[in-house]
């Protein structure tokens, strides 16, 4: 320890007397790290929030890649008067069909709608079977009208999906490929609005929904987190104002905030990791826990400036002197802290979830540069600047005095045993809300009921069968497979099935258009809508469809070797929680229906959000093991005490059960965001319980007085902890303007779980070392004078 005391002092010495030097490296660091800024993308890549070995997220690669699937878009027509069969709105069906066809990120057998080439009417003829384009050419008069109406009327499988069941809209179904390390959703909504545009008249209301829109509307969120950012900053500039009173006392931290998200960003952008929905709140979080060390470090100088100033006669060599004390007091308790933050965000590198990866190496990397930054850059500024004792040092305000109050009363055991009783009561009432918290991702509730996307996609559901959908994806051991009779009974089955099931609007395979085959074949009877059941029969009707048909006309339904294909399902919801209810439901349907030898898996965008919250069920109990276990660790090995580590964890364990209770209380679902808020939690209330207990001890080790002690770290640790929670929730409640919900219950979450975590460090903490009176506390003392008194 005699080593790592002569380092802090070198340390000390060093900054102060090289104070110049180490603020231009600093300025030169800043801007080599701060020109990588630049080269940072937003990725809204989908894979990002899907664990890439889940089952789900795996099936749905290999429906990409066969079928596409994966960005469905829907594109609404509604006439202003009458319905979709006149000329004016199938001449607007067709130009999109084109227009959204040529478009280079188009995947063109997936785009669909009544002005398709692949769009047949189906029907008998004297020598078998034809296949005739829907619009080829658009009907005119009134009797090609309705024989257009009877043509979609006998070819159920665009009924609901093409043109609605009351021929009041029609809709352009179209899918599209987003590069996935960049993958930005803004310019292709805003292509297909370009595309739009020409069409939009007094005639018809075009409304445009699916996950792209969504998507698209979220990275415009995202681009508004400069604004949040400002607004945070300003938050905790008038929380840093209020702290200190002066100018210096509100600047110094904020720059360590803002150096340390300039270090994180360039760190990130160095990394090749692009920005995400998650880590784009990253950088307040970075400005408000390194705000929350710089307020720790500079309170501590302070006390030390006010110990010297009094007869000083070179006032700036008693600011360098009051520097170095503060450096050597403060530096062995925030590099801890520090390095324990930082390792339960960097804890969360094994996640198999990459945007989780992203935001711990974020967080992390911002972590330690914050730590870096206030032990070398800031005091070397502070020994620069003009020293000067802050009005809040001079005189006590409303927080001193009720801090003081606070700790003559927590020194009574009565008061503490009610303390802890009432902690450990309200706990176990809270933690009962998690048995409450549900794993569920709804991308559209984000957005607020009277949004242009919820209303666009309410619109659409009611008229069309669903805005989301998901895919079962039917693998047989050889080619032709899917021309078994056996294989397309049961796809029929699976379909009926999923038809009878609430939101589930509507569902389309191959089966289909073989059963409208076999009806035509035999005079349009009704009830001969059924796939045929014949050996080779449908082997017979494909060829010939291929007479007056394109064999490509169902590519979005069976691949070219019939070996695989896709049931599609479209919902009226895109609630994960449904969506594996129903896969879950389907599954013994499954195993009776489909013959030995054929494999079904679930797939497509909607599964691959199921999979991403399987994965946060699955790892949030291990995740939280491991950060405890790391906090108890290195907390254990800096207070050298097992005692100590617990006195550490036991709180953190309290703030996150708390976290999850009022979750499963409040409704608040399980998703990426609060899930990631354990982390948070767990790194910067790792701070508050080092930092107190540290002061404690070192209080105690002057005077030998617990009581004391405790009232004396109350009134300067205690009132730190609690200007840096209030900093951080300040941070986090700008969020709240945002209309995305994603990031209001961020910062709604973080900022009730901020103020639990403050009162447990305050009350619950305390009131246990005034019962417990642990050794590693009382065990060695000082003498009474040995040490400067510090006063705040």
């Amino acid at each position: 320890m005699n080593v790592i005391k002569y380092l802090l002092e070198l340390h000390a010495r060093s900054v102060v007397r090289h104070r110049w030097w180490i603020l231009v490296l600093g300025l030169l660091a800043t801007l080599a790290l701060g020109a990588q800024i630049g080269s940072l993308r937003i990725n809204n890549d989908p894979d990002l929030w899907a664990p890439q070995n889940h089952e789900f997220t795996r099936t749905t690669r290999e429906l990409e890649r066969v079928f596409g699937g994966r960005n469905f878009t829907i594109i609404g027509l509604y006439p202003t008067s009458g319905d979709v069969y006149q000329p004016g709105i199938l001449k607007k069906v067709q130009a999109i069909q084109q227009a959204i066809e040529a478009m280079p990120q188009a995947v063109r057998r997936n785009v669909v709608s009544l002005g398709a080439r692949r769009v047949k009417d189906i029907s008998a003829t004297s020598e078998g079977m034809a296949a005739r384009e829907m619009l080829d050419p658009i009907p005119t008069t009134p009797a090609e009208f309705a024989a257009l109406r009877q043509a979609v009327a006998r070819n159920p499988i665009y009924i609901d999906a093409l043109v609605s069941s009351d021929g009041r809209a029609a809709a352009i179904v179209a899918d599209f490929t987003v590069d996935g390390r960049d993958a930005a959703y803004a310019p292709l909504h805003e292509r297909i609005q370009e595309v739009l545009a020409p069409h939009r008249d007094a005639t018809v209301e075009i409304v445009v929904g699916g996950q792209p829109v969504n998507a698209a509307h979220l990275e415009m969120a995202m681009q508004k987190m400069p604004v949040y950012f400002g607004i945070a900053f300003l938050i905790i500039l008038a929380v840093q104002y209020f702290a200190f009173r002066s100018v210096q006392g509100m600047v110094l931290p904020l720059a360590t905030g803002l150096l340390a998200v300039v270090w994180g960003l360039g760190t990130m952008a160095l990394a090749g990791v692009s920005m995400d929905a998650l880590n784009t709140t990253t950088p307040i979080l970075i400005m408000a826990v390194a705000t929350g060390h710089s307020v720790q470090i500079l309170k501590r100088y302070y006390e030390e400036l006010a110990l010297r100033a009094p007869g000083a006669i070179d006032l700036r060599q008693a600011s360098r002197e009051a520097v170095e004390a503060s450096l050597r007091l403060v530096a062995p308790v925030m590099a801890i802290a520090g390095l324990i933050a930082a390792a339960a965000f960097f804890s969360l590198l094994v996640s198999d979830v990459e945007m989780i990866r992203n935001f711990g190496l974020f967080a992390g990397c911002g972590i330690l540069a914050a730590m870096v930054i206030e032990l070398t850059i800031i005091p070397a500024l502070r020994a620069i600047l003009p020293p000067k004792l802050p009005p809040a040092l001079r005189r006590q305000d409303v927080l001193d005095r009720g801090l003081a109050r606070l700790g003559v009363w927590l020194t009574d055991p009565r008061h503490a045993r009610r303390v802890v009783g009432a902690c450990l009561v309200m706990l176990a009432v809270v933690s009962l809300g998690a048995l409450r918290i549900e794993a569920d991702s709804s991308f559209k509730q984000y957005f607020q009921p009277d949004s242009p996307v919820r209303q666009a996609d309410a619109r659409l559901n009611a008229s069309f069968g669903g805005t989301d959908s998901v895919a079962f994806l039917i693998e047989g051991p050889t080619p032709d497979s899917m021309k078994d009779p056996r294989v397309l009974l049961a796809m029929r089955h699976l379909q009926d099935f999923l038809e009878a099931q609430p939101h589930v609007g509507k569902t389309q395979s191959v089966a289909d258009l073989l059963a409208r085959m076999n009806q035509a074949m035999h005079g349009d009877d009704p009830s001969r809508n059924s796939v045929p059941t014949a050996p080779n029969l449908a082997a017979q009707y494909l060829l010939l469809y291929s007479l007056s048909g394109d064999p490509e006309d169902f590519d979005n339904l069976v691949d070219a070797s019939y070996q695989r294909a896709v049931v599609w399902a479209y919902l009226k919801t895109d609630s994960t929680t449904y969506a594996l209810d129903l896969y879950q439901r389907s599954l013994p349907l499954i195993a009776r229906e489909f013959p030995p030898g054929f494999n079904v898996r679930l797939g497509g965008s909607l599964p691959q959000t199921v999979a991403s919250n399987e994965s946060l069920v699955a790892t949030k109990t291990s995740n939280i093991l491991q950060i405890a276990l790391i906090v108890f660790v290195l907390s254990s090995l800096a207070l050298r005490s097992l005692v100590g580590g617990l006195l550490v964890v036991v709180p953190l364990a309290a703030i996150v059960l708390m976290n999850l209770g009022l979750m499963g209380w409040l409704g608040v679902p399980l998703d990426m965001g609060t899930a990631s808020i354990t982390a948070m939690v767990t790194g910067i209330g790792a701070d508050y319980e080092i930092y107190m207990l540290y002061r404690l001890r070192e209080e105690y080790r002057r005077h030998a007085d617990l009581d004391g002690a405790l009232q004396r770290s109350l009134a300067t640790s205690g009132k730190a902890v609690l200007l840096v929670a209030i900093s951080i929730a300040g941070g986090y409640a700008a969020l709240l303007i945002s209309d995305f919900e994603f990031y209001p219950r961020l910062g709604s979450t973080m900022m009730i779980t901020m103020g639990a975590s403050a009162v447990l460090s305050l009350l619950f903490l305390r009131a246990m070392v005034a019962l417990i009176r642990p050794r590693f506390i009382t065990g060695v003392t000082v003498p009474v004078g040995a040490l400067p008194v510090s006063t705040s």
